[in-house]
């Protein structure tokens, strides 16, 4: 049963690092004035945030 949790930190821990890439990008993806892209990598960014939320675990 640990290894589930584990393995679930593991994941959220993943997904926050591909957040923080995703969000440089957007960024990029402005400054560029590439907006429909930029746009695209945000709602990307808000969901994986939603879900790096739900697997958090909670004390």
């Amino acid at each position: 049963m640990l290894q589930v949790f584990k393995a679930v930190e593991e994941k959220r821990i993943e997904l926050e690092e591909l957040r923080i890439v995703i969000q440089a990008t957007e960024i990029v993806y402005r400054q560029k004035g590439e907006l429909h892209t930029a746009e695209r990598l945000k709602k990307l960014e808000d969901n994986l945030s939603q879900a790096i939320e739900f697997l958090r675990i909670q004390p």
